[in-house]
């Protein structure tokens, strides 16, 4: 989990927190009043920012496990290089095999 991740449900809250506070501050609640609208707001959106974060998690993860099984899926092939002898040896001696296979089941 990155570290954005883990401060998402933290930041959520500070920021509906600061809103809440200047709004019931604007408002001229009470201060008893005014905690008690701060603590259901701060909770709410805890618990909002904890939903959020765990589901931006999941879809990370669908697109990971998607792109591992794209990298899987594809080959990758090598250019052979001229006058590489071991590559050229190993040529000869795939063909001499495959000929050697095809003499021995006719």
């Amino acid at each position: 989990m990155s570290t954005k991740m883990k401060l998402l449900p933290a930041f959520l809250t500070l920021l509906a927190g600061a809103i809440t506070s200047i709004i019931t501050f604007i408002l001229d609640y009470e201060g008893k009043t005014a905690l008690f609208i701060l603590l259901a707001v701060l909770l709410l959106f805890y618990l909002l920012g904890t939903i959020l974060q765990k589901v931006i998690l999941t879809f990370e993860k669908g697109n990971e496990l998607e792109q591992q099984k794209k990298e899987e899926g594809k080959v990758i092939e090598k250019d052979t290089v001229k006058g590489d002898t071991k590559t050229e040896q190993a040529k000869e001696n795939m063909t001499d095999k495959e000929e050697v296979t095809q003499e021995s089941q006719k």
